[in-house]
């Protein structure tokens, strides 16, 4: 009998063990961060993340965090299709462009540039019609600032009637203007005010959102910048989309309402040099926040015009409804 007592004392001593070992190894074992890429672009729509980037904003016990910022699109859309970003800003004509290639794999949350483009140059120009027979240097072609030039040209009979010369990049072509080797040419900001502060005789000739509301008659903003998500990954961590909408309108406020301190932090980061410059160009970024789901009406009315004109400007079809991110409970 008492060996059956003590038989049965070991056998729930052993078992306490076992359950107490049990634990510590669950307890050992981390759980595994989510990795989290989010990309922007050398200009206005990683000037309004700054202070999401200069904080490395979202780190946490459960995500790794890594913001990248490119100087052109295509090093980006990629990376975005195959899930490798998470993500990111894209010129707003992309952004369609994505969702029809992918299938619907990549969604829009919100508008963060609009209006930011402007004609600049040595020659004497002040609007559109004085473009004729001349050579007008562009810069990724494909991108929303084609695609609106090349609307705004048809509109104005010039189709055919001005010379397109393309760079790579905004930062290649900007370059050309400050060296004199293009003598006019379309610019978002703050390559715009690059160009004349290191030219003194480039100026700021033509805001493209004036002729882009001539040319539209009033129907539609230039809108040229927005924020895509990647579907699946918005659907498995809505917690962490949610808080990085939050604090990206946050950070917009904090750059439009603090110009000095943000290209500081501009230059710091490495997104463009210059902070003096930066600052300068802040007001003429265009730099937003718009909720996509709350803009469906305007945005579409953009990309038909973009449909109309070409439809392989907005990958070939218009987006429908389910293109609009929603935060789902």
């Amino acid at each position: 009998m008492k060996k059956l007592s003590l038989l049965l004392v070991l056998i729930i001593v052993l078992s306490l063990f076992a359950g107490c070992s049990s634990k510590e190894t669950q307890t050992e074992v981390p759980k595994e961060k989510v990795n989290v890429t989010i990309a922007g672009l050398k200009g206005p729509t990683s000037i309004g993340m700054i202070k999401m980037i200069d904080e490395k904003a979202l780190n946490s016990d459960e995500y790794n965090v890594s913001y990248v910022a490119e100087s052109a699109p295509d090093a980006l859309t990629g990376k975005i299709i195959n899930g490798e970003i998470q993500i990111s800003s894209v010129p707003i004509n992309l952004a369609s462009v994505l969702y029809n290639k992918t299938g619907g794999k990549v969604q829009i949350m919100a508008v963060n540039t609009v209006g930011n483009l402007y004609i600049v140059g040595t020659e004497e120009i002040s609007n559109i019609s004085d473009l004729q027979g001349k050579t007008l240097g562009m810069s990724a072609k494909g991108s929303t600032p084609d695609y609106a030039m090349n609307y705004i040209l048809k509109q104005n009979n010039l189709e055919g009637k001005v010379n397109l010369e393309y760079e790579l990049d905004h930062a290649t072509l900007a370059q050309k203007v400050i060296a004199g080797d293009s003598k006019v040419a379309l610019l978002p900001q703050p390559f715009v005010t690059q160009t004349s502060m290191k030219n003194q005789n480039a100026k700021m000739l033509i805001d493209l959102n004036e002729s882009w509301k001539e040319a539209t008659q009033g129907k539609s903003e230039l809108f040229t910048g927005c924020i895509v998500v990647n579907k699946q990954f918005a659907e498995n961590n809505k917690q962490f989309v949610q808080e990085f909408l939050k604090q990206y309108e946050e950070s917009v406020t904090y750059v439009n309402e603090n110009a000095a301190e943000a290209s500081i932090l501009v230059e710091k980061n490495e997104i463009m040099p210059n902070a003096a410059l930066i600052e300068k160009a802040i007001p003429y970024c265009g730099i937003t926040y718009k909720n996509a789901v709350d803009n469906k009406e305007s945005i579409n009315a953009f990309y038909q015009i973009l449909f109309d004109s070409n439809p392989a400007s907005i990958g070939g079809k218009m987006p429908d409804n389910n293109f609009y991110y929603t935060i789902k409970p």
